[in-house]
């Protein structure tokens, strides 16, 4: 009777999936995949205090800042957020927070005060990934993807070695490079990298990037944010998913960057940093233009083994992820400036 019982509760699973959201094209998920995919919606989506449409069309759900996904994070679990850090970079102007607009459907708007903006995450986002995993993953795909793999994985930086680092400041001219899905290409970025590569390889990652099919089809420039614990292993994940904390309530990673440089035209730059607060050792990530410094929010310094004290590789530059021939990449990279903090510095 029980055989028959889990025999009937698989057949119902299998089928409500089918029915409900079908399967992508790309992948068969198993109904234990499914299942999971199930879990951490309900663990990654939580209940919006209210919920905004920007001018671009995006809708975001505001939550309450004690209550977004982050804090989830087994690491996390008794930390107290910080609104702002304890002490800021050298030669930071702060911006005045009744400049900041996220461009919505009125200029000043933004989450209210005690909340911050979360995008939403949709099962067939999941199913388009085929894994929790793989959605999670830098590359869509789970696991570090080696350079040049399969002619896929390529990018060009320039970079500093040694170290201890403990910040860079880097300004990117933004760019809108055209991803096209159905030539298996993936992705466009011009970005930062903060790394420690041993005994386990931690990356803090912050740039703009063209991800379609991680934000449901958009082929706009967003801000992101990414992070890994355990060299793109699966202690890692895009923007405010698994562990970057956002205290911001108007500028968050997923936000659409409006303004796009044109060749031989106008040119169009975000000035973004990563630095160590001296007195909580927490990673923050900042946001910045002429009017001063944002800081949007941070990783906490528990959730890194070997960046947990400093940096001993900076990076960058541009990647670009696709099935392409080796030396068609359409890359979009132009930095102008980067800076880095040493001691003292």
């Amino acid at each position: 009777m029980d055989r028959l019982m889990n025999i009937s509760l698989f057949t119902l699973l299998l089928i409500l999936a089918f029915v409900s959201h079908g399967f992508c094209d790309d992948f068969d998920v198993s109904v234990e995949e499914y299942v999971r995919m199930k879990k951490y919606l309900a663990s990654v989506n939580k209940p919006p205090v209210t919920t905004i449409t920007t001018k671009a069309g995006d809708v975001f759900d505001c939550v309450d800042i004690n209550k977004q996904p982050s804090l989830d994070h087994p690491l996390l679990r008794n930390h107290t957020v910080q609104l702002e850090p304890p002490s800021f970079p050298p030669m930071k102007k702060l911006r005045p927070s009744s400049y900041i607009s996220m461009m919505t459907e009125k200029d000043d708007e933004g989450c209210p005060l005690g909340t911050v903006p979360m995008t939403r995450v949709h099962m067939e986002d999941l199913l388009k990934f085929g894994s929790v995993e793989n959605y999670n993953s830098k590359y869509g795909r789970s696991g570090y993807q080696p350079l040049g793999q399969a002619n896929q994985h390529q990018y060009a930086v320039k970079r500093i070695l040694g170290g201890p680092y403990y910040g860079t400041q880097v300004t990117i001219n933004v760019w809108k490079p055209v991803i096209n899905t159905q030539n298996n290409e993936v992705f466009s970025l011009a970005q930062l990298w903060f790394i420690n590569g041993g005994p386990v390889f931690n990356s803090i990652e912050a740039g703009w990037h063209v991800y379609p099919a991680y934000y449901r089809g958009s082929t706009e420039v967003r801000l992101f944010v990414y992070f890994t614990a355990d060299n793109y292993g699966t202690v890692d994940c895009y923007n405010a998913k698994c562990g970057f904390v956002q205290v911001h309530p108007k500028i968050f990673p997923g936000m659409i960057l409006p303004k796009v440089s044109n060749y031989d035209g106008t040119q169009e730059e975000i000035t973004i940093s990563v630095y160590r607060d001296v007195t909580s050792r927490d990673w923050w990530f900042g946001y910045e233009d002429s009017n001063g410094y944002v800081p949007v929010g941070y990783w906490p310094n528990s959730l890194f083994n070997s960046l947990a004290n400093y940096a001993d590789r900076i990076e960058w530059g541009g990647e670009t992820d696709s099935n392409y021939d080796a030396g068609r990449l359409p890359n979009c990279f132009s930095a102008s400036s980067e800076r880095f903090f040493r001691p003292g510095a």
